[in-house]
C-alpha cells in the first residue's frame, strides 16, 4: 500500500455539556482526543430499574447498591425514586442539601413530634450526644451533618415507607459507620421500612449486612456475603479505663467509690482493640425512696443501724455506664450491665438514671424500672412554679428575684437536698441553683433494681 493510500480516520469522541465552552476546556479535553460540544440538554441521567430488581428490592428490608465512584449508583437511585413515586409508597431521601436553609436551627428542633421519639431517632442515627442537640448545623462537623440528614429521613418514615441514602456513612470514620449501619438494619427490620443505601466503600456490605446487594462493579444482583462482626469482649477494668471515658458522662465528677469496674473492648479493622465502654459499681447511698418498692422491708426497717448494715452487705449500685461515641448503638451498655448482673458483688443491685426513659438499657439488661415519685420538696417547688405561671425551662432562662415565692421555695428545696446549709442564702446562690433544680425536675429519673438468683450471695468472680 502506498504512502498516500486512503486510510480510516477515528474522529475525536464528543462530550456533550450544557456549560459554556472555553478555550481552556477545549484544550484540556483535546489532549485526550475529546471535543466538548454545547448542548441544551440539561437532563440528569437516570437508570430505570428492571421489574425483577424492583421485585427483589420490595421483598427486602435493607438493600445496598455498591460500586466505584462513577459506576452509576446515583443514576440507579434516581430511577428507583421515580419508580416509587408512581406507587403509593412514600419515599424519604437522605438529603444534606435540604439542610442548608435551616443552618441556624438547633438540631433537636429540626425534628417534629414527641421529644422522646426525637431523642431516640437522633441516637439511632449516631447522634446520641446531648451536647450536640442544642447546636445549629453551622456548628457541627460534616460527618455530624450527614447523620442529621439521616435522622430526618428516619424520623419521617412510617411502616411500609422507603428510605433512600446516597453515600451512606461516607464522611464517617469506619468505627462509627459500623455502629450506625448495624443500628439502621435493626431499625428497618423492626419498623418494616425498606432502606436502600448506595456506597463506594467496600466494607459497607459487611457493616450493613443487607438482604440484597446490587453490585455495579460486577454487574450482578446477589445476596450479601457473610457479615464480618467486630467482636466485643467484656472483662475486668480499672480506674484508668473509667478515666479514659469519664468525661463523656453527663455527671461530671467521678463516683465517690469504685467497688468494681468492667470494660468493653471492641476489635475494629486497622485500629485493632479500642475501649468501647465502661461500667462502675459503687457503694450505695443510705437513702433510697424506691428501695422499699423493690425490696419491701429489707433495707427500710425501723432500725436504722440494721438498715445500714444490710445496705453495705447486700446492695451495690451501678453508678456509671459510659459508651464511647463510635460504639453507641451496638448494645454495649446493656451488655455491660448484663455481664455484671450475671455475677454481681451482692445479691441486690440498683441504679438510678436521669436519662432512663430515653435510653432504657438497664431494662434491656433485665433490671426492673421504678419511676421515682417527686419528693415533698420537689412538689412544693413545682407548685410554686405553677402558681407563678412559668415553666420549668423558665427557671433556667429567667433570673430569680429577691423575696419572691420562687426564691423562698428554691431555698427550701436546696436545703432539703442538702445543697446549701442552714444559714442565709444570697440571691446569686439561688440563681446558680435554679438551673440545677430545673434539670432535676425535668429529667424525672428512674431507679432500677435487680435481685440475683444465683446459688450464692453473688460474690463477684472478678474481685
Amino acid at each position: 500500500m502506498g504512502w498516500n493510500a486512503p486510510q480510516s480516520v477515528s474522529a475525536p469522541n464528543r462530550v456533550d455539556t450544557p456549560c459554556a465552552i472555553s478555550k481552556d476546556s477545549l484544550s484540556a479535553c483535546a489532549i485526550f482526543g475529546l471535543i466538548p460540544k454545547r448542548t441544551n440538554d440539561r437532563s440528569i441521567k437516570i437508570d430505570h430499574p428492571s421489574d425483577q430488581l424492583m421485585h427483589r428490592i420490595n421483598a427486602s428490608r435493607a438493600v445496598l447498591i455498591s460500586g466505584a465512584s462513577g459506576s452509576g449508583k446515583s443514576c440507579l437511585l434516581r430511577g428507583l425514586i421515580n419508580q416509587y413515586r408512581q406507587t403509593t409508597r412514600p419515599v424519604h431521601f437522605v438529603d444534606e442539601l435540604a439542610l442548608t436553609t435551616q443552618s441556624s436551627v438547633a438540631i433537636i428542633d429540626l425534628l417534629a413530634g414527641d421529644l422522646q421519639d426525637r431523642m431516640s431517632t437522633l441516637s439511632r442515627a449516631g447522634l446520641a450526644e446531648p451536647k450536640l442537640w442544642a447546636l445549629p448545623l453551622s456548628c457541627v462537623s460534616v460527618g455530624q451533618r450527614s447523620r442529621v440528614a439521616l435522622a430526618l429521613a428516619m424520623h419521617a418514615a412510617n411502616p411500609g415507607d422507603i428510605v433512600i441514602a446516597d453515600e451512606l456513612c461516607t464522611p464517617l470514620d469506619r468505627a462509627s459507620a459500623y455502629a450506625i449501619a448495624r443500628t439502621i438494619n435493626r431499625w428497618a427490620t423492626s419498623k418494616d421500612i425498606t432502606f436502600i443505601a448506595a456506597t463506594a466503600h467496600e466494607d459497607m456490605e459487611s457493616m450493613l449486612n443487607p438482604d440484597l446487594v446490587v453490585d455495579l462493579n460486577a454487574g450482578a444482583i446477589r445476596d450479601a456475603h457473610p457479615s464480618c462482626d467486630q467482636p466485643i469482649r467484656i472483662e475486668p477494668g480499672s480506674i484508668e479505663d473509667y478515666e479514659a471515658l469519664g468525661h463523656l458522662h453527663y455527671l461530671g465528677p467521678r463516683p465517690a467509690t469504685q467497688a468494681c469496674i468492667l470494660k468493653a473492648t471492641r476489635t475494629v479493622p486497622i485500629l485493632g482493640d479500642i475501649l468501647a465502654g465502661v461500667l462502675v459499681v459503687s457503694m450505695p447511698t443510705l437513702n433510697g425512696s424506691w428501695r422499699d418498692r423493690a425490696w419491701p422491708d429489707v433495707f427500710s426497717t425501723k432500725d436504722k443501724r440494721y438498715n445500714t448494715q444490710q445496705i453495705n452487705t447486700h446492695l451495690r449500685c451501678i453508678s456509671r455506664v459510659i459508651v464511647e461515641p463510635r460504639s453507641r448503638g451496638l448494645g454495649i451498655a446493656s451488655a455491660l450491665v448484663r455481664a455484671y448482673l450475671d455475677s454481681p458483688m451482692t445479691i441486690a443491685s440498683e441504679a438510678v438514671a436521669a436519662m432512663g426513659s430515653a435510653c432504657p438499657f438497664f431494662e434491656r439488661a433485665g433490671m426492673t424500672p421504678y419511676i421515682l415519685e417527686p419528693s415533698i420538696a420537689d412538689l412544693r417547688l413545682i407548685d410554686a412554679i405553677e402558681h407563678e405561671r412559668i415553666s420549668l425551662t423558665d427557671l433556667i432562662a429567667q433570673p430569680i428575684e429577691k423575696n419572691t415565692l420562687i426564691a423562698r421555695e428554691l431555698r427550701t428545696w436546696a436545703k432539703t437536698r442538702k445543697l446549701i446549709g442552714s444559714g442565709p442564702t444570697t440571691i446569686q446562690t439561688l440563681r446558680e441553683l435554679a438551673p440545677l433544680a430545673a434539670c432535676r425536675l425535668i429529667s424525672r429519673p428512674r431507679a432500677y433494681a435487680h435481685t440475683h438468683k444465683g446459688e450464692d450471695d453473688g460474690e463477684h468472680k472478678d474481685q
